[in-house]
């Protein structure tokens, strides 16, 4: 009776760790871990300034009047020389912008940025870049 009891205690301890380790040993398959840890990272330009977003409105014209490149290329140049003024302590120029160039933005980001670069030179009646 002690070696049946045993015999059944040693298939049930073998049963059990078998089907547990084949439940250990089923893999993940890649192609979801891709698809659940997929990320998209997006871009929003705020702009404090009042009066912008009607002087933008007036205008505004299509986008693609001009390329992404052409766009990026302007606020690459404005914005070295806008920081430039703004650790000046220039007036008008209140704050520092974190802009970079390896970033792709996408093209209403830099649109829009081009365009809050011409707002501030005609309402202040400054150039922040010599043309």
């Amino acid at each position: 009776m002690k070696k049946v009891t045993y015999l059944i205690a040693i298939l049930a301890i073998t049963y059990g760790c078998s089907s547990f380790s084949s439940f250990k040993t089923h893999p993940v398959q890649k192609k979801e871990n891709i698809l659940l840890t997929k990320d998209s990272v997006e871009y929003e330009l705020l702009i404090i300034d009042s009066g912008f977003e009607s002087w933008f409105a007036a205008r505004n014209t299509i986008a693609t009047v001009h390329s992404d490149i052409y766009y990026q290329n302007w606020n690459r140049i404005y914005v070295v020389e806008w920081n430039q003024l703004y650790m000046q302590g220039r007036p008008f120029i209140e704050n520092y912008i974190e802009y970079d160039p390896a970033e792709n933005y996408g093209l209403e980001i830099n649109y829009k940025l081009y365009y809050y670069f011409q707002f501030v030179e005609e309402k202040n009646r400054i150039s922040i870049i010599n043309r």
